[in-house]
């Protein structure tokens, strides 16, 4: 494992049935296949020069925006801000293949198309694949890059 990191909601939804404490926490799982394996961190466009101000392995990200959810509506769905501002930008590079086993909503698919990756999914129900379809198409190739300066990218 090489980092794990921990998303604090500061407005997670609230628990509806009154039976367990609110879910104001996700943990992400940054892991490699072993010590000397290659792996990507792209310090520079996720952290300020400022070394008191870097990004700490807890992350302050509100939950999905309604704007990001134009698609359709799924309950688990992740914030484009949490994956691709932070998790695909800092462990990516373009052209690289992003794998996400459960595509839900398609948050990883849109960001790696943003960032010019490949991506392979996984999906098991028919119209969560469809909406993670019609967000990924809706989706700009590159989008995000124009955003980040070229300074941060290094042919890999």
């Amino acid at each position: 494992m090489v980092n794990q990191i921990t998303w604090h909601k500061p407005d997670p939804p609230p628990s509806v049935q009154h039976t367990t404490f609110t879910h104001a926490h996700e943990t992400l799982i940054w892991a490699s296949k072993g010590t000397g394996a290659r792996r990507t961190f792209n310090h520079d466009p996720i952290n300020s020069p400022d070394p008191a101000s870097q990004v700490s392995s807890v992350w302050h990200i509100s939950t999905v925006p309604k704007r990001e959810k134009l698609h359709g509506y799924y309950p688990t769905q992740k914030p484009l801000r949490l994956v691709r501002r932070r998790a695909l930008l800092a462990s990516t590079a373009r052209g690289h293949l992003v794998f996400d086993p459960f595509t839900g909503s398609g948050t990883t698919a849109v960001t790696a198309k943003e960032l010019n990756c490949f991506f392979a999914g996984a999906e098991l129900e028919g119209e969560v694949a469809r909406l993670a379809a019609r967000r990924r198409t809706a989706s700009e190739r590159g989008g995000l890059l124009r955003e980040i300066s070229e300074r941060f990218w290094t042919d890999a």
